[in-house]
């Protein structure tokens, strides 16, 4: 199983030759501050997040968080931080309370940050789903991360990077991933480009699915090899109960 994760933190800045085009395996690299919910988490490894609160973070639940875990917000580019970059340590976290560690269903967690996010231009919050109706297949979806460009890199990518992914059936997703052990529960969603040429990648994980302007998903899990035709990603599929859990906890912890 290749769980969007293993990048450590110590790795951030790339040698590229300066004509080398970095791509999220078929991306691009993404406009400056035009995801202002983005959150990059660190420790050893390198996870993605989404601000859903000045406080809290969404992320994976298979992404390792403690008290030395390092939350950065505002951030583009990893060896070039301007004037916009918040930084945080860790409060808080919980991961969802039906998480399957083996499955990585319900794949998700709530950190909670260490102080109150500074409303800019490049930090904002993104709303949670209030639809959960399932995504109709060949939907446009559109995820982002720092995570490798290249199935041959070691080291994710510099700069924020995004890609457009059309989504899948879940019995289409379950098919094509039987042989290889994986369990596709109501919980998840997939993506896949036919031709391989587009994939969120290792250390991607945490980051938003976004579907027609509506956060719909976090990135979980894919196979062996990013950007294999024959296999898709696939990504916590945000419930109404999941919701519930975040809002709920949220509430609580601010009482």
């Amino acid at each position: 199983m290749r769980v969007f994760l293993p990048l450590f933190a110590a790795t951030f800045t790339l040698l590229i030759h300066p004509c080398e085009c970095m791509e999220i395996i078929g991306g691009r690299e993404a406009k400056p501050h035009s995801r202002p919910y983005m959150a990059l988490i660190t420790k050893s490894d390198v996870c993605g997040g989404t601000l859903i609160d000045w406080s809290w973070v969404l992320t994976a639940a298979h992404c390792k968080i403690d008290n030395s875990t390092r939350i950065k917000l505002g951030l583009h580019s990893l060896s070039r931080e301007d004037q916009y970059v918040q930084n945080f340590t860790v409060l808080k976290w919980l991961k969802y309370p039906y998480y399957d560690q083996e499955t990585l269903d319900n794949d998700l967690q709530l950190v909670k940050l260490s102080g109150k996010a500074k409303c800019t231009k490049a930090v904002q919050p993104l709303k949670l789903p209030t639809i959960f109706c399932d995504v109709k297949p060949k939907t446009l979806c559109e995820a982002a991360g720092w995570g490798k460009t290249n199935n041959k890199d070691i080291h994710g990518s510099d700069k924020l990077m995004e890609v457009i992914l059309p989504a899948i059936s879940r019995r289409k997703c379950a098919a094509m991933l039987y042989p290889d052990g994986y369990v596709i529960t109501k919980n998840m969603m997939c993506t896949l480009d036919p031709t391989g040429g587009k994939d969120t990648c290792n250390g991607d994980s945490g980051g938003p699915l976004i579907c027609k302007k509506k956060y719909r998903g976090i990135i979980s899990f894919g196979p062996l090899k990013c950007g294999d035709p024959q296999r898709p990603a696939v990504y916590t599929f945000l419930t109404k109960d999941h919701v519930y859990w975040i809002k709920k906890v949220i509430k609580k912890e601010t009482e």
